[in-house]
């Protein structure tokens, strides 16, 4: 258990954010259904006002159609949209992404900025007992944000004329809540985790950035490399790969453009998938994170602060990752975008994308790191 100690401490660092998640939370939960239903109203007057316009689409007298009948799935006229449109979750997503990162940063990033980790250090704390208090303290924003915005959300759904797009769903919405906490868990978790590779906020930020789009840009590069050398052939397993539920578990972002919220109210496979893979792989994401992050932060070499990787061993390593990544980058960019595609444009690109690679890699990890670290 965290200590209360440490709780209060870090609480000051992050209550205006921690607090200002929570507001933009319940904005962000609550004003685009507000905004939806609105567009809904407009349309539905529009129709009424104007029935030849929608003489393909609308059938019978549209004087006689209440607000139901235009969202009837089961006629020509119910266009107009349904329960997934409600859900907020692109806004709440980008939400959890930016504040996650923030807080995080703060957390971890800033002490280390300040020297106030030194403080921290010095502490009668375990480095564990200080891990898990900016963890709580992340993750219990974002707990708030969600309940308090999920459940007004829920409620001005009930309570407004569209209530009946929420019969018999109900319990698909709250999965969905319980996807948006988990997902924005996830991103704090990450975020948290990268703070012992960056030795200051700004880097965190950046190894937070990398963290989320390396799975599935890693995956993108290799299916992009492979289809310039062979372009005829049949690269199914890539597609499979990026549905896998490991990719699903190893990328919170890939796990969310795999939930198909169109067919997860309309759909039973679709909404056992979502049971059994959709809120797993999170829980399991989560796990690996908080691990992962509590055991470098407990091994973060504390005279590297302010440098922007902190484990100077393993230099040699992200050197040789950002050198192929950016190598084949510039190999897909050239076999892309010029035409014809070649085996030789794809070289040409992987040669030069190699050399820019490693003059930025030796200066963002050797010499800026020195210049950040004094």
């Amino acid at each position: 258990m965290p200590s209360k100690v440490l709780l209060k401490k870090d609480w000051k660092q992050v209550s205006l954010l921690w607090i200002l998640l929570v507001f933009l939370g319940v904005v962000a939960f609550t004003v685009p259904v507000w905004t939806e239903m609105q567009v809904y109203e407009e349309q539905i007057s529009d129709m009424q006002e104007n029935p030849s316009q929608y003489s393909d689409v609308l059938q019978g007298n549209v004087e006689t159609m209440n607000t139901e009948d235009f969202f009837n799935s089961n006629s020509d006229y119910g266009y107009l949209g349904g329960l997934e449109s409600l859900i907020p979750m692109g806004v709440v997503i980008f939400l959890f992404v930016v504040f996650g990162a923030l807080m995080a940063s703060v957390l971890i990033g800033s002490e280390r900025n300040s020297q106030m980790s030194d403080f921290s250090m010095s502490l009668p704390y375990t480095r564990t007992q200080l891990y898990i208090s900016k963890w709580v303290i992340g993750v219990t924003g974002i707990v708030a944000a969600t309940l308090v915005g999920g459940t007004l959300m829920f409620l001005i759904i009930r309570l407004s004329d569209y209530s009946f797009l929420l019969e018999g769903n109900e319990f698909e919405v709250l999965g969905l809540i319980l996807f948006l906490l988990l997902s924005g868990i996830s991103f704090f978790s990450v975020s948290l985790w990268m703070g012992s590779f960056g030795g200051e906020s700004i880097s965190q930020v950046v190894w937070t950035f990398v963290a989320l789009v390396f799975p599935m840009g890693i995956l993108l590069l290799i299916q992009g490399s492979l289809f310039a050398f062979s372009p005829n052939a049949s690269y199914t397993f890539f597609e499979d790969a990026f549905e896998s539920v490991p990719m699903r578990i190893l990328s919170p972002l890939n796990n969310i453009v795999n939930t198909d919220m169109y067919l997860l109210f309309d759909s039973r496979a679709e909404w056992t998938e979502f049971l059994t893979i959709g809120l797993f792989s999170p829980i399991v994401f989560i796990v690996l994170t908080f691990g992962l992050g509590l055991w470098m932060f407990k091994e973060a070499p504390q005279e590297n602060n302010g440098r922007f990787f902190m484990f100077s061993n393993w230099l040699w390593l992200i050197h040789i990752v950002i050198v192929i990544c950016f190598a084949m980058l510039g190999g897909v960019f050239f076999s892309g975008v010029f035409y014809p595609q070649s085996v030789m444009l794809y070289l040409v690109g992987f040669v030069i994308g190699a050399f820019l690679a490693h003059l930025l890699a030796k200066r963002l990890l050797y010499r800026f790191n020195l210049k950040l670290k004094s």
